[in-house]
Parts: C-alpha cells; structure tokens; sequence
C-alpha cells in the first residue's frame, strides 16, 4: 500500500518534475555537465533510495526484496531516461548550431563579392570560392587581394568587439573596399569586400568635370580676348602685305605670319570648344557613320607617315548618331595625331565602328604604340597637359575630344598599358526616337 502511494505521489508530480527538466539552462547541456548531472543524481538516490525503502518496508523482508529490486529497475529506468533526454537536448543543440554554420557558409558561397574568415591570430582561416577566382583573375593570392594591414585589422575588431570598415585597397587596377565583422563570441572575425572601381571611375569623372568647366570660363574669356588679337594683328599684316611689292623679299616673313596666325586660330578654336563644352554642337544631324566612315577614315589616311599601317572596320549595321561631323572628324584626328607620335619606330593604326550591345555606337581608335602608363592615365584629358616635349604640344588635344563627347551625350574611354599600345573609345548615344 504505502508503494502505491509512493507511486501516486510521483505521478502526481511529474508534470512538475518534467517542467523543471525542460527549463534545463543550455549550459546544463554540455557534455561535462551531463555527466556531472548524472554522478550527482545517482549518488542522491543511492543515499535516499534505502531510507525512503526502510520508511515504507519496515522489517518486512520481502517486500524489502521486492523494493529492492524495484529501486535498482526504477535507477536504471529514471538515469536512463533522464540521460537520454538530455543527450537528445545536446544532439538537437548540436544541429542547430551545424545547421546555422552551414546556413552562414552557404550565404558566404552565395555571396557575389569576396568573403574571408579570420583566425584569432588575424591568419587567413578560409575563403568562398569568389574570393579565389578573383584572387586568380588578377594574378594575385588571396592576401594580396587584402589589404595590407588585414590581419591587424581582423585582431583589431575582435578585440574591440565592434566592426572595422572603410577599408580602401587597389590591386590590379581593381578598387576594394573591405570591412571586418566579428563573430559572437569575438574568437574569429570575417572580412567582406566590394568592388567599388565603378564608384572610383565615377568619381574621377565628377571629380574632371569640375576641373572642365573651371577651365571652360577660363578658356572663354583667353580665346576671345586672343581671337580679338588676332584679327588685329591679321589685319595689320594684310595691310603691310598690300603695300608690299610682290618682289619684295620681306613677303616670304609676312607669308610665315600668315601660316603662325592660322595655327594659332587653331589654337583658339580648340580653346572655344572647350569653353562651349556645356552647350549643344552647332550643325548637329542624325547620320550613319557606318557610311560616313570611308570618308573620315581617308582624311586621316593622308595624314599618316608610310611606317604606319591603317586599317578601317566599319560593321554592315546601320550606326546612327547626331553630331557635328566636323567635329567628329576633328576629334578622331586628334586621336590619330597621337597615336601617331606614340609609333615613333612604326605601328599599325585601327579604326573601327560597331554597335555597342547597349544601343551606343562605339568609334575606337586603336595603336600598337607605347601605350600610357598608369599614373599618366587619370590626367590625359585634362586641358593644358601634355607629356610631349615643350613647343610640341599644347595639351588640348585629348581635352577636344573629352569635350566632344559629353558635349553630345556620350562618353571617352581609355585603355591602355605601357608597351601594349592604346585604344580609345567614343561612346556615343543612338538619336531618340522620332515622334
């Protein structure tokens, strides 16, 4: 009788019991504390268990016995349930933490930009698949694709406890920002990178466009007070001319001034263009360049040397633009003209029009000349600058050309590398649709 009640009495208060189990706190689930856990109950119930059997027996022998027996089953049956409820908790509390890692590291393969896990030490620990496919394409390893100071960075945010950002890093003619996130607990920390060379691109674009328009209102206010000089001192040399005999030997000096004023009218229309950069081109038509092009293409013909081979390519497909062709004939001599001066020892000489896939029409000129090295490169189209020797250039001619393309909507891109010649490109946009 009194087993029965015994019995009761615990069926009574299992729900609590069970209750009590499961607000078991996580760190109860770790392997040393299961065991723990268990030497602390199996050594309560061998302590209690016989009191609590001597206070319901008393000197009954045999149902002693039978208590007996059914104490060591009971031990056995509550540790083992109790060790598997808790084993179970820990495998469950595994899996999940599994479970999150490879969530994380799947977001990290997924992940179209660079990914780098750090050791405490701040050493690479591991990468996504990007990170070395970029690393390979700009044939570096993975740390040259960080930052120098990566790994004091990495040790930096994990002893902080707090992310690191604004990290700037140029490999490969590539920009790349970087940011270091530590994890929780701060054991390890991960960099994550983006490419922001298109973001660099642009701002060297605004960055040039404000430098263009300082010296618009500058080169407007030179060329017309200059032009004006010129018209007068053209003036006086054509007087002098007409009283001149045409014998007189000091005609051949006026005809040399004649040839000086003309270049420096030239002069003073490079001047004028740019300082019309903000305004539409005059005589502006829609025309197909790719039936123009012949034309263009021997102008420039009879100004190259015989040690310069051209060569013309021009696609079957209709190229419509509105522009001045004047000045699109200008702006590929300039272009031309420099390549020219790039092949000093001979060359082969491109130009080429085709669609581009996003609707513009690309006008390239292409050398096998020296090419421009990279720190020349942001700086070619400004005006005034030049990398030819004095008296041999006035530092506008790549400046036109800027000016001519933004002038009609479009863009200027260069590609080049020292002994691998120079291409550039004229983005121009197709005419909007006639209503």
């Amino acid at each position: 009788m009194a087993g029965e009640e015994w019995k009761h009495a615990f069926d009574r208060h299992r729900p609590e019991v069970l209750a009590v189990i499961a607000r078991t706190p996580e760190r109860w689930l770790r392997p040393g504390s299961i065991v723990a856990g268990y030497l602390v109950v199996a050594g309560a119930w061998i302590l209690l268990s016989g009191k609590v059997v001597d206070m319901i027996v008393g000197d009954d022998h045999d149902l002693f016995a039978f208590f007996e027996v059914a104490k060591g089953l009971a031990f056995v049956a509550v540790t083992g349930l109790l060790l598997l409820y808790l084993l179970r908790r820990y495998t469950d509390q595994l899996e999940t933490i599994h479970a999150e890692e490879r969530r994380i590291a799947r977001l990290a393969e997924l992940s179209p930009n660079p990914v780098v896990e750090f050791a405490a030490d701040g050493s690479v620990a591991a990468t996504n698949q990007v990170t070395v496919q970029i690393a390979q394409a700009l044939g570096v390893g993975v740390n040259g694709l960080l930052p120098p100071d990566a790994e004091e960075r990495a040790r930096e945010c994990m002893a902080a406890g707090t992310h690191v950002s604004s990290v700037l890093h140029t490999v490969g003619g590539t920009s790349w920002r970087w940011a270091f996130f530590p994890t929780d607990p701060p054991v390890s920390a991960y960099g994550y990178g983006y490419d922001r060379t298109e973001e660099t691109r642009l701002e060297v674009q605004v960055q040039h466009a404000a430098r263009m328009e300082s010296v618009g209102r500058l080169a407007a206010g030179v060329a017309h007070d200059l032009n004006n000089f010129l018209m007068a001192i053209g003036g006086y040399r054509s007087l002098v001319a007409m009283k001149l005999p045409k014998d007189e030997p000091a005609s051949e000096e006026l005809a040399g001034m004649g040839e000086q004023l003309e270049a420096a009218q030239e002069l003073v229309k490079k001047l004028m263009l740019i300082a019309r950069m903000r305004t539409a081109p005059e005589d502006v038509a829609r025309v197909d360049l790719s039936e123009h092009m012949e034309s263009i293409a021997a102008t420039i013909r009879h100004l190259l040397p015989y040690h310069i081979e051209f060569e013309v390519a021009v696609t079957a497909v209709p190229c419509l633009v509105e522009v001045d062709l004047r000045e699109l004939e200008q702006a590929l001599l300039n272009l031309a003209s420099n390549a020219v001066d790039a092949m000093a020892t001979g060359g082969t000489l491109r130009l080429s029009v085709r669609r581009a896939p996003d609707g513009h029409v690309a006008v390239q000129v292409a050398d096998t000349g020296e090419g421009i090295s990279a720190d020349v490169l942001p700086r070619i189209f400004d005006p005034f600058f030049t990398t030819k020797e004095v008296g041999k250039g006035t530092g506008l001619g790549l400046a036109s050309v800027y000016t001519f393309a933004t002038r009609n909507r479009g863009s200027v891109e260069v590609e080049s590398k020292p002994g691998q010649g120079t291409c550039f490109s004229l983005l121009l946009p197709p005419p909007p649709a006639e209503g």
